[in-house]
Protein backbone atom coordinates (compact mmCIF):
# COMPACT_ATOMS: atom_id res chain seq x y z
CA UNK A 1 0.00 0.00 0.00
CA UNK A 2 1.35 3.54 -1.02
CA UNK A 3 1.07 6.88 0.70
CA UNK A 4 -1.31 7.83 -1.06
CA UNK A 5 -3.64 4.93 -0.71
CA UNK A 6 -3.53 5.31 3.22
CA UNK A 7 -4.16 8.70 2.48
CA UNK A 8 -7.39 7.78 0.76
CA UNK A 9 -8.36 5.06 3.46
CA UNK A 10 -7.66 7.63 5.99
CA UNK A 11 -8.77 11.11 4.10
CA UNK A 12 -7.41 13.90 2.98
CA UNK A 13 -4.89 15.60 5.10
CA UNK A 14 -5.45 19.09 6.54
CA UNK A 15 -3.37 21.97 6.97
CA UNK A 16 -3.03 20.79 10.16
CA UNK A 17 -1.43 17.53 9.36
CA UNK A 18 -3.94 15.55 10.58
CA UNK A 19 -6.18 13.28 8.43
CA UNK A 20 -10.22 13.84 8.90
CA UNK A 21 -9.71 10.48 10.84
CA UNK A 22 -7.71 12.86 13.33
CA UNK A 23 -4.49 10.73 12.93
CA UNK A 24 -1.70 12.60 11.79
CA UNK A 25 0.63 10.77 9.52
CA UNK A 26 3.70 10.41 11.70
CA UNK A 27 0.70 7.88 14.01
CA UNK A 28 -0.40 6.15 10.92
CA UNK A 29 3.56 5.35 10.29
CA UNK A 30 4.00 4.22 14.29
CA UNK A 31 0.83 2.44 13.77
CA UNK A 32 1.54 0.09 10.38
CA UNK A 33 5.42 -0.82 12.25
CA UNK A 34 3.95 -1.64 15.36
CA UNK A 35 1.42 -3.83 13.16
CA UNK A 36 4.29 -5.35 11.02
CA UNK A 37 6.25 -5.79 14.27
CA UNK A 38 3.24 -7.92 15.56
CA UNK A 39 2.64 -9.97 12.19
CA UNK A 40 5.94 -10.93 12.26
CA UNK A 41 6.48 -12.13 15.83
CA UNK A 42 3.29 -14.17 15.70
CA UNK A 43 4.48 -15.76 12.48
CA UNK A 44 7.92 -16.51 14.48
CA UNK A 45 6.27 -17.93 17.39
CA UNK A 46 3.65 -19.96 15.00
CA UNK A 47 6.62 -21.11 13.58
CA UNK A 48 8.11 -22.22 16.58
CA UNK A 49 4.84 -24.42 17.10
CA UNK A 50 4.56 -25.95 13.51
CA UNK A 51 8.00 -27.67 14.39
CA UNK A 52 6.70 -29.40 17.22
CA UNK A 53 3.60 -30.84 15.34
CA UNK A 54 3.51 -33.34 12.87
CA UNK A 55 2.60 -33.44 9.33
CA UNK A 56 -1.30 -32.68 8.34
CA UNK A 57 -1.88 -31.99 12.14
CA UNK A 58 -4.77 -28.82 12.33
CA UNK A 59 -3.52 -25.11 13.62
CA UNK A 60 -5.95 -23.43 15.78
CA UNK A 61 -8.39 -21.07 13.51
CA UNK A 62 -7.57 -17.33 12.70
CA UNK A 63 -9.80 -16.11 15.54
CA UNK A 64 -8.55 -18.40 18.22
CA UNK A 65 -5.07 -17.36 17.24
CA UNK A 66 -5.86 -13.59 17.51
CA UNK A 67 -7.95 -14.23 21.21
CA UNK A 68 -4.39 -16.39 22.50
CA UNK A 69 -1.89 -14.57 21.02
CA UNK A 70 -3.77 -11.33 21.92
CA UNK A 71 -3.38 -9.71 18.17
CA UNK A 72 -6.07 -8.46 15.96
CA UNK A 73 -7.44 -10.85 12.89
CA UNK A 74 -5.84 -9.06 10.72
CA UNK A 75 -2.48 -9.41 12.53
CA UNK A 76 -3.15 -13.49 12.77
CA UNK A 77 -4.12 -13.96 8.82
CA UNK A 78 -1.00 -12.19 8.33
CA UNK A 79 1.05 -14.60 10.03
CA UNK A 80 -0.75 -17.32 8.44
CA UNK A 81 -0.28 -16.20 5.03
CA UNK A 82 3.34 -15.82 5.22
CA UNK A 83 3.40 -19.23 6.69
CA UNK A 84 1.82 -20.52 3.89
CA UNK A 85 3.48 -18.72 1.18
CA UNK A 86 7.22 -20.44 2.81
CA UNK A 87 5.21 -23.94 2.19
CA UNK A 88 5.17 -24.49 5.91
CA UNK A 89 1.15 -24.64 6.21
CA UNK A 90 -1.52 -26.10 3.76
CA UNK A 91 -5.21 -24.41 4.06
CA UNK A 92 -8.07 -26.26 2.60
CA UNK A 93 -11.41 -24.43 1.89
CA UNK A 94 -14.70 -24.84 4.67
CA UNK A 95 -12.02 -27.39 6.61
CA UNK A 96 -8.81 -25.37 7.95
CA UNK A 97 -5.34 -25.12 7.92
CA UNK A 98 -2.78 -27.81 8.62
CA UNK A 99 1.27 -28.63 8.76
CA UNK A 100 2.41 -29.00 5.56
CA UNK A 101 4.78 -32.05 5.08
CA UNK A 102 8.62 -31.25 4.79
CA UNK A 103 9.12 -30.63 0.72
CA UNK A 104 11.63 -33.03 -0.62
CA UNK A 105 14.26 -31.06 -2.57
CA UNK A 106 16.72 -32.95 -4.91
CA UNK A 107 19.51 -31.71 -5.73
CA UNK A 108 22.35 -32.53 -8.86
CA UNK A 109 23.92 -35.12 -6.14
CA UNK A 110 23.72 -39.18 -6.95
CA UNK A 111 21.11 -40.16 -4.47
CA UNK A 112 18.68 -42.65 -3.54
CA UNK A 113 14.79 -41.91 -2.54
CA UNK A 114 15.68 -43.22 0.59
CA UNK A 115 18.80 -40.82 1.19
CA UNK A 116 16.32 -37.77 -0.25
CA UNK A 117 13.93 -38.81 2.36
CA UNK A 118 16.02 -39.43 5.37
CA UNK A 119 17.85 -36.40 4.86
CA UNK A 120 14.54 -34.47 4.89
CA UNK A 121 13.38 -36.49 8.39
CA UNK A 122 10.99 -38.94 6.66
CA UNK A 123 11.18 -42.63 7.58
CA UNK A 124 10.91 -43.91 3.37
CA UNK A 125 9.08 -47.10 2.74
CA UNK A 126 7.67 -48.99 -0.13
CA UNK A 127 4.42 -50.62 -1.27
CA UNK A 128 4.53 -52.81 -3.54
CA UNK A 129 2.28 -52.71 -6.27
CA UNK A 130 3.47 -54.94 -9.26
CA UNK A 131 6.68 -57.31 -9.85
CA UNK A 132 6.06 -59.08 -12.61
CA UNK A 133 8.44 -60.34 -15.65
CA UNK A 134 7.94 -58.59 -19.31
CA UNK A 135 9.78 -58.65 -22.71
CA UNK A 136 11.68 -55.60 -23.34
CA UNK A 137 9.92 -53.36 -26.18
CA UNK A 138 11.93 -50.72 -28.53
CA UNK A 139 11.46 -48.01 -25.64
CA UNK A 140 12.94 -50.09 -22.57
CA UNK A 141 15.39 -52.27 -24.99
CA UNK A 142 16.86 -48.97 -25.78
CA UNK A 143 17.00 -47.95 -22.39
CA UNK A 144 18.60 -50.73 -20.83
CA UNK A 145 20.45 -51.23 -23.68
CA UNK A 146 19.14 -55.09 -24.47
CA UNK A 147 17.57 -56.58 -27.66
CA UNK A 148 13.75 -56.25 -27.77
CA UNK A 149 12.41 -59.14 -26.38
CA UNK A 150 14.22 -59.90 -23.55
CA UNK A 151 12.80 -60.73 -20.49
CA UNK A 152 12.69 -58.00 -17.77
CA UNK A 153 11.35 -57.76 -14.35
CA UNK A 154 9.43 -55.03 -13.99
CA UNK A 155 8.65 -53.11 -10.48
CA UNK A 156 6.12 -50.90 -9.80
CA UNK A 157 5.64 -49.36 -6.40
CA UNK A 158 4.81 -46.36 -4.05
CA UNK A 159 7.06 -44.81 -2.42
CA UNK A 160 6.12 -43.74 1.36
CA UNK A 161 7.47 -41.15 3.24
CA UNK A 162 6.40 -41.90 7.46
CA UNK A 163 3.45 -44.27 5.22
CA UNK A 164 2.26 -41.07 3.23
CA UNK A 165 2.47 -41.81 -0.42
CA UNK A 166 5.04 -39.29 -2.31
CA UNK A 167 5.85 -40.93 -5.60
CA UNK A 168 4.53 -43.44 -7.99
CA UNK A 169 7.68 -45.46 -9.27
CA UNK A 170 8.28 -48.39 -12.16
CA UNK A 171 11.73 -49.83 -12.64
CA UNK A 172 13.33 -52.27 -15.14
CA UNK A 173 15.72 -53.98 -14.56
CA UNK A 174 17.48 -57.09 -16.89
CA UNK A 175 16.18 -60.25 -15.48
CA UNK A 176 19.53 -62.11 -16.87
CA UNK A 177 21.49 -59.84 -15.15
CA UNK A 178 19.36 -60.31 -11.72
CA UNK A 179 17.92 -63.48 -11.89
CA UNK A 180 16.48 -63.53 -8.49
CA UNK A 181 14.86 -60.76 -7.11
CA UNK A 182 13.47 -61.41 -3.55
CA UNK A 183 10.62 -59.34 -2.41
CA UNK A 184 11.68 -58.42 0.73
CA UNK A 185 14.19 -56.19 -1.32
CA UNK A 186 11.65 -54.47 -2.67
CA UNK A 187 10.73 -52.82 0.34
CA UNK A 188 13.11 -49.81 0.49
CA UNK A 189 15.85 -48.38 -1.54
CA UNK A 190 16.81 -51.07 -4.68
CA UNK A 191 19.58 -49.08 -5.53
CA UNK A 192 20.99 -50.57 -1.80
CA UNK A 193 19.54 -53.66 -2.02
CA UNK A 194 20.96 -54.70 -5.29
CA UNK A 195 24.84 -53.19 -4.14
CA UNK A 196 24.28 -55.52 -0.90
CA UNK A 197 22.76 -58.80 -2.93
CA UNK A 198 24.79 -58.38 -6.35
CA UNK A 199 27.87 -56.27 -6.20
CA UNK A 200 26.21 -53.76 -8.38
CA UNK A 201 27.21 -50.20 -7.21
CA UNK A 202 25.32 -47.01 -8.95
CA UNK A 203 27.92 -44.68 -9.99
CA UNK A 204 25.92 -41.93 -12.41
CA UNK A 205 22.69 -41.43 -13.93
CA UNK A 206 21.17 -39.51 -16.48
CA UNK A 207 17.36 -38.04 -15.51
CA UNK A 208 14.61 -36.23 -17.66
CA UNK A 209 11.75 -33.94 -15.64
CA UNK A 210 8.62 -33.23 -16.87
CA UNK A 211 5.67 -31.20 -15.57
CA UNK A 212 2.57 -33.62 -16.21
CA UNK A 213 -1.38 -33.59 -14.54
CA UNK A 214 -1.73 -36.80 -13.23
CA UNK A 215 -4.87 -39.34 -14.21
CA UNK A 216 -7.32 -40.85 -12.28
CA UNK A 217 -5.50 -44.18 -10.92
CA UNK A 218 -2.25 -42.06 -10.20
CA UNK A 219 -4.57 -39.36 -8.31
CA UNK A 220 -6.02 -42.46 -6.05
CA UNK A 221 -2.30 -43.91 -5.46
CA UNK A 222 -0.65 -40.50 -4.44
CA UNK A 223 -3.62 -38.72 -2.76
CA UNK A 224 -4.49 -36.15 -4.90
CA UNK A 225 -6.81 -34.65 -6.92
CA UNK A 226 -6.72 -35.81 -10.47
CA UNK A 227 -5.34 -33.49 -13.11
CA UNK A 228 -2.93 -32.39 -9.96
CA UNK A 229 0.66 -30.88 -11.01
CA UNK A 230 3.24 -33.58 -10.85
CA UNK A 231 6.96 -34.31 -11.81
CA UNK A 232 7.51 -37.16 -14.25
CA UNK A 233 11.56 -37.91 -13.76
CA UNK A 234 12.82 -40.47 -15.91
CA UNK A 235 15.81 -42.10 -14.94
CA UNK A 236 19.07 -44.20 -16.23
CA UNK A 237 21.35 -45.68 -13.88
CA UNK A 238 25.00 -46.51 -14.79
CA UNK A 239 27.35 -48.93 -12.61
CA UNK A 240 31.36 -48.42 -12.60
CA UNK A 241 31.75 -50.26 -15.56
CA UNK A 242 29.44 -47.96 -17.42
CA UNK A 243 26.34 -50.53 -17.94
CA UNK A 244 22.68 -49.52 -17.29
CA UNK A 245 21.73 -51.19 -13.91
CA UNK A 246 17.91 -49.25 -14.60
CA UNK A 247 15.15 -47.81 -15.74
CA UNK A 248 12.78 -45.70 -13.82
CA UNK A 249 10.13 -43.59 -13.90
CA UNK A 250 8.91 -41.60 -11.29
CA UNK A 251 5.78 -39.81 -11.06
CA UNK A 252 6.24 -37.18 -7.76
CA UNK A 253 4.18 -34.90 -6.61
CA UNK A 254 4.53 -31.59 -7.32
CA UNK A 255 3.06 -30.46 -4.14
CA UNK A 256 6.10 -32.31 -2.30
CA UNK A 257 9.12 -32.70 -4.56
CA UNK A 258 11.08 -30.13 -6.18
CA UNK A 259 14.64 -30.26 -8.12
CA UNK A 260 17.41 -27.90 -7.14
CA UNK A 261 20.12 -28.18 -9.78
CA UNK A 262 23.48 -26.18 -10.12
CA UNK A 263 24.71 -25.02 -13.47
CA UNK A 264 27.76 -23.44 -14.87
CA UNK A 265 28.77 -21.86 -18.25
Amino acid sequence: MTVEDRRRDDGPVTQSGKTESGRTESDKAESDTAESYKHEALRRRLQADIARMRPDEALPTERRLAERYEVSRATARRALQALREDGLIRSVRGVGTFVSHPQITKTSALTSFSEDLRSRGYRPGAELLAAELVEADLHHSTALGVDPGTTLHRIERLRLGDDFPICLETVYLSAERFPNLDESQLQGSLSEALQVTHGVRVVRATQQIRAVNVTGRQAGLLGVKEGSAALLVRRTAFDDTGHVVEYGESLCRGDLYEFSLVVTK
